[in-house]
């Protein structure tokens, strides 16, 4: 029978790199509308404002189940400003965006225009997604109307210069878990990504072993995305060993999460393309 093990690798210590975190620092979402859009417009970001009561059932269930998830919060507030407004306490601004029902969630520009709604409860995944496209419609309204269709559409990330694990040489790190920079004269790619190596040895067993030494979901967490559906790439702050093969993860709580619970966590869908990356549009 095959055995597996599990090797916590915190990067921050390895690399002398600092990373405090606590409740507080997931705890995104705002209350005061007027800070909120202050922010978003020093940001340049829409506002989702989350609407609800302290009767409504729903409510109570999505704030359990998807509002108060760490995963899904890292994913929203790297693209959006995050308000939850109680609705009897606030009138005036559910009245003026519409909202009858709850929950509803809203997304505006910085201005305060309506982007996107949803009214009910939503699953992670699907609520994540619903940010994710009032992202992009943003993203292209504040394009230029005129011209080819080419400077009409969101900008993307150039994939071509993609450096894997931050330019670390991934053969030193599966062999001595050590982080050693890699030479860009030695070099190669792998599934749109770039990797350096120590010399040209380990480029040599990287080439003759490819998946032995690759990051497992090309570097995305697998935390987010077995609660989000998205693939957001892993920090090498945060990386583990699972079964001899390496984890980054976007938090310290998610390589936590899979500690606990790794086999969970390796059952998640296969992240095989560099264009399966998400990244926010907004900069």
């Amino acid at each position: 029978m095959r055995t597996t093990s599990f090797t916590a690798t915190l990067i921050a210590a390895t690399l002398s790199l600092t990373f405090n975190a606590s409740a507080a620092d997931l705890n995104s979402w705002l209350s005061d509308y007027d800070a909120a859009q202050r922010e978003a417009q020093r940001l340049d970001r829409p506002m989702l404002i989350h609407f609800y009561t302290d009767w409504c059932f729903p409510c109570r269930r999505m704030e359990k189940e998807v509002l108060s998830r760490p995963t899904v919060t890292q994913v929203l507030e790297s693209r959006l400003i995050l308000v939850k407004l109680n609705a009897e306490r606030h009138p005036e601004i559910a009245r003026r965006l519409g909202v009858e029902l709850f929950p509803t969630d809203v997304i505006v520009d910085p201005s305060g225009q309506r982007i996107l709604s949803s009214t009910g409860y939503q699953e992670a995944d699907k609520y994540v997604r619903f940010a994710r496209d009032a992202e992009q419609i943003y993203v292209t309204s504040r394009k230029p109307t005129t011209g080819s269709p080419d400077e009409t559409r969101p900008s993307v990330v150039d994939t071509s210069i993609m450096l894997a694990i931050d330019g670390y040489c991934p053969v030193t790190l599966a062999s001595d878990r050590k982080w050693v920079k890699g030479d860009p004269q030695h070099v190669t790619k792998h599934r749109g990504q770039t990797y350096y190596f120590a010399d040209a040895k380990a480029l040599s067993e990287f080439e003759a072993e490819t998946e032995k030494f690759v990051p497992q979901l090309l570097g995305c967490d697998a935390v987010v995305l077995m609660d989000t559906d998205l693939a957001v790439p892993g920090s090498v702050k945060f990386g583990a060993y699972y079964d001899d093969h390496l984890y980054l993860f976007a938090t310290n709580e998610n390589r936590l999460a899979f500690k606990a619970e790794p086999e969970r966590y390796t059952q998640t869908r296969v992240v095989r393309n560099i264009d399966e990356i998400d990244r926010p549009l907004i900069r």
